[in-house]
């Protein structure tokens, strides 16, 4: 079976590469293995990816590395057999992108079919994961194949895995998100730079400071997806929920990832002053005077009697690149 041509990513490191080989080749930049800690990491985690990269990580693998490797082979069988897979078959070869040759990945294979040319990534869990067989890739997962296709110039990819005690394979298209894989390719040159400048520290911050502030950076960005995704779905299912409701009885229905509750209320009411004003001129400039009034004396009984009211510090978090 040939070669399945990727449009841009060039090979730096040949399938059957020597280790030595292989750890010149990975020196170069952040590949799709490590850009989701990149992306997310502190100072700290960058220096720890950049040791990596230079001295060769210390990490001999587990399990699920174990088994995932040892799996591959039948997994691709599987593959070849899925609906609009015509070829597929497994790579060990490093890419890197054509336009920054400091990008890189190694996907796990390539595949063509009805949909094109895609890569694949290939993952083993255990049994527990039985329960997430249909749940959404998991954030790390998402970004290595992401970061995979803007290495190649793939627009698909495949994420296949199977799971400990089940039989066959699991699999999820993914198509390419062009904001996701942006935001990734910034991780990433702002990781090459920052090497570039020599590794340098950031305002003298203790370590463990620096990595609040990153899981900090990174709950505000996924607040602000979860916000976006909340707001573009509220209208389509308000607008079904207004239709489906019965008068009288609450709605209630459950979905694959959610259920929805909807119970329309009567309007309410409020006082009209501009109503009573006119109606009534008389009785509200007697309000309107009690109310002053009032302000007044609370006014005078505060400079008299008051007492320390502690006030909060003023705290702000802001992602690097965003507004202050």
């Amino acid at each position: 079976m040939g070669m399945i041509p990727t449009p841009h990513g060039i090979v730096v490191v040949p399938d059957g590469a020597t280790d030595e080989e292989w750890q010149e080749g990975r020196e170069a930049g952040p590949s799709a293995s490590r850009i989701y800690d990149i992306a997310r990491g502190s100072r700290k985690r960058w220096r720890s990816i950049l040791d990596e990269m230079l001295n060769g990580s210390t990490f001999a693998g587990n399990e699920n590395t174990r088994r995932g490797h040892e799996a591959e082979a039948e997994m691709i069988v599987e593959i070849l057999a899925l609906e609009h897979v015509t070829e597929a078959h497994l790579s060990s070869a490093l890419y890197a992108n054509a336009d920054e040759l400091r990008h890189l990945a190694t996907p796990d294979g390539f595949g063509d079919g009805s949909f094109g040319p895609f890569g694949i990534e290939l993952k083993w869990h255990d049994a527990k994961w039985i329960a997430n067989r249909d749940a959404r890739i998991p954030a790390d997962h998402l970004a290595q194949c992401d970061f995979g296709m803007h290495v190649t110039g793939l627009d698909l990819w495949l994420y296949a895995y199977t799971i400990e005690g089940v039989s066959g394979i699991f699999h999820q298209w993914i198509t390419r998100d062009q904001d996701r894989i942006d935001y990734l390719v910034r991780q990433a040159d702002d990781f090459v730079a920052w090497r570039a400048a020599g590794a340098p520290e950031i305002d003298d911050l203790p370590d463990d400071v620096d990595e609040d502030l990153a899981n900090y950076a990174e709950g505000l960005r996924l607040e602000s997806i979860g916000k976006k995704l909340k707001e573009g779905a509220r209208p389509g299912i308000e607008q079904w929920a207004r239709t489906a409701v019965k008068p009288g009885e609450p709605l209630r229905r459950a979905g694959s990832r959610a259920g929805v509750f909807f119970e329309p209320k009567p309007d309410t009411t409020e006082l009209d002053e501009d109503a009573w004003a006119a109606a009534e001129p008389e009785t509200h400039a007697e309000w309107v005077e009690t109310v002053a009034r009032a302000a007044k004396q609370r006014a005078a009984a505060a400079a008299l009697y008051a007492k320390p009211k502690p006030v909060a510090a003023t705290f702000r978090v802001t992602a690097n690149g965003a507004a202050a």
